[in-house]
């Protein structure tokens, strides 16, 4: 008898999460509850108390607009959307010298963020004050109750372990190498965490709300300190079966060559850093202004920058084949002028019939499309639980 109420239990709030997660879905232009019906299949009765539960607890409200249904007669139905006062979320993007948080409600407005320059020779000690004390910060300042908050998602530097929510390798910041980041987070804020990857999140932010979403495998590459890159598909955010992001700047592209900070030879990034001496810069942003006067040898090194990425690419589109890239640098300049020297490189392949056809595109980086990527990541979890 337990296991059976137990069991309703479980399938009451699973029909919950998928009503108020359909909700959130749509809630720039609102949906209503006959279709809602449709789209999640639940009868009439069952959804209708669901609704009334979800705006007892203020977590929905109907949008002061009406709809006509076609053949329908008699009173219009309302549009519902989530009341976007009724949650929030906390997103924190970090690496090496920078901190950047932002404070998200219902309804994915950021209301609040914060960057924050530190010293690159912090520790993750160091790391993990700041952001607590600035997460708490916002809290008060914002009058949140904590009990509206869903939680805390972390874009993390390195290769991370999503499930045990560490960071396995990053050796810019001292410590950080399976530190234990959630849990720590977790028992300082006193808030659920969950811990990704940055450029996973920057990703699935790009595959939600960017300019080139594609359905079938948008795959996007960060060149900032590092070089680093995630796939997205319909499935989501790919990670390896052991529950880790990829490490796209370990692939090697050839067997020698310069030694890399994974202590390797012949990595992607190893290749590229090794034409960008500045490590206290973001890679390329210092020859910005060259290449718009066309300097000669800036020219020349972003076109081995993108022969090796070129190279990249061909593995990746082995291995993963996604339809769609997108490189993102601090600079749009870098970003504009590096993706159209990657496209000769990848069209000739194409032609050549060595790889499937790929769209290139290149962009400036721009964090809030990862602070959206990583609360949604959140909120799948809130969702499915």
């Amino acid at each position: 008898m337990l296991n059976n109420v137990m069991r309703a239990s479980d399938i009451r709030n699973h029909n919950i999460n998928l009503v108020l997660s359909e909700i959130y879905k749509c809630r720039k232009e609102g949906v209503s509850q006959s279709s809602l019906v449709n789209l999640t299949g639940l009868k009439a009765p069952t959804l209708y108390r669901i609704f009334s539960e979800l705006e007892n607890r203020q977590l929905i409200q109907p949008i002061k607009k009406e709809i006509k249904e076609e053949g329908k007669k008699g009173r219009k139905p309302l549009l519902y959307t989530v009341n976007e006062n009724s949650l929030y979320s906390v997103a924190v993007e970090f690496w090496a010298g920078v901190i950047l948080i932002g404070l998200f409600n219902f309804k994915l407005k950021r209301v609040a963020s914060i960057t924050l320059s530190i010293d690159e020779s912090s520790n993750i000690q160091d790391v993990i004050k700041i952001i607590v004390k600035n997460i708490k910060s916002l809290i008060v300042e914002h009058e949140i109750n904590k009990e509206k908050i869903i939680g805390v998602s972390v874009a993390a530097p390195g290769c991370v372990n999503i499930e045990k929510g560490v960071v396995i390798d990053y050796p810019r910041i001292q410590g950080l190498n399976h530190y234990p980041l959630s849990k720590v987070l977790e028992e300082k804020l006193d808030l659920f965490v969950i811990v990704h990857n940055n450029c996973s999140a920057l990703a699935y932010g790009e595959y939600l709300y960017g300019d080139h979403r594609d359905e079938n495998g948008l795959f996007t590459f960060l060149l900032r300190r590092g070089v680093n890159g995630a796939l997205v598909t319909q499935n989501g955010i790919y990670i390896t079966p052991d529950n880790v992001t990829l490490e796209t700047g370990h692939i090697p592209i050839s067997l020698d060559g310069p030694v890399c900070t994974c202590k390797g030879t012949g990595c992607l990034q190893a290749y590229v850093l090794d034409l960008y001496k500045d490590p206290n810069t973001p890679i390329f942003s210092s020859l910005e202004q060259k290449v718009i006067d066309k300097d000669p040898d800036a020219l020349k090194i972003l076109e081995k920058a993108a022969h090796y990425l070129s190279v990249g690419i061909r593995n990746i589109n082995i291995l993963l084949t996604p339809s769609t890239i997108i490189f993102e640098c601090s600079s749009e300049v870098i970003a504009k002028v590096l993706s159209d020297m990657i496209r000769l490189e990848v069209d000739s392949l194409i032609k050549d019939g060595v790889i499937s056809n790929i769209n290139i595109y290149g962009k400036e980086y721009n964090s809030i499309t990862t602070q959206k990527g990583a609360v949604e990541i959140l909120m799948n979890h809130y969702f499915s639980n």
